[in-house]
């Protein structure tokens, strides 16, 4: 399997998956299956477009693979690279842009804040939105909140497969854990919110 095949089947995957549930995302286990049957949801939940719309989950892990493909091409062209979580933490600001303020955006970074599609508010947690206010510069020593949620690891999936890029940063065991760990944490740096991305 190819390098660009592990990424599709990542991103999409998870988008897949995120659509699935999204439309019970905040709904408890008895409600779900009042409405869709003992077995859960199965199906899609199509919107007027016939689409089934994912959530801000996804929309960050493609900022997040948006920021590190941007760091890997920039180290390749200039031969500079400055910490990945940098380059993440300045897309992941950029994406609360989209939630918050209408499309176009006057200046950006990421090619896929281009994507009209992206601008829709998918419930943002108030975490995440604070946080990039203030820059999404937190760390698990110098944490800027005290989340103690998991959003992190359904964010951090593009940072495990920078490992199959060629030309990317080294990676052992433990730093391939500790990088996904360091861009889980942008901003909430408590260990239940990082760990279980190690």
């Amino acid at each position: 399997m190819s390098t660009i095949d592990n990424y599709r089947g990542c991103l999409i995957g998870g988008a897949a998956g995120d659509a699935l549930g999204y439309a019970v995302e905040f709904s408890r286990e008895d409600q779900i299956a009042a409405r869709y049957g003992a077995g859960g949801i199965r199906d899609y939940q199509l919107d007027d477009r016939g689409l089934a719309p994912f959530s801000d989950d996804t929309q960050m892990t493609l900022y997040t693979a948006n920021g590190l493909l941007h760091a890997v091409t920039r180290g390749r062209l200039r031969g500079i690279l400055g910490p990945l979580r940098d380059y993440v933490s300045g897309f992941y600001v950029e994406w609360s842009r989209t939630q918050t303020e209408p499309y176009p955006l006057a200046d950006h970074s990421a090619w896929i804040s281009a994507l009209p599609e992206l601008f829709v508010p998918r419930a943002p947690g108030a975490t995440c939105l604070s946080a990039c206010a203030v820059g999404a510069h937190g760390t698990p020593e110098e944490p800027i909140n005290d989340s103690k949620g998991c959003g992190g690891i359904m964010r951090v999936a593009p940072a495990g497969l920078l490992a199959d890029l060629r030309g990317a940063p080294p990676c052992s065991a433990w730093g391939l854990s500790w990088r996904r760990s360091r861009t889980a944490t942008n901003w909430g740096g408590c260990p239940p919110g990082s760990s279980p991305t190690s």
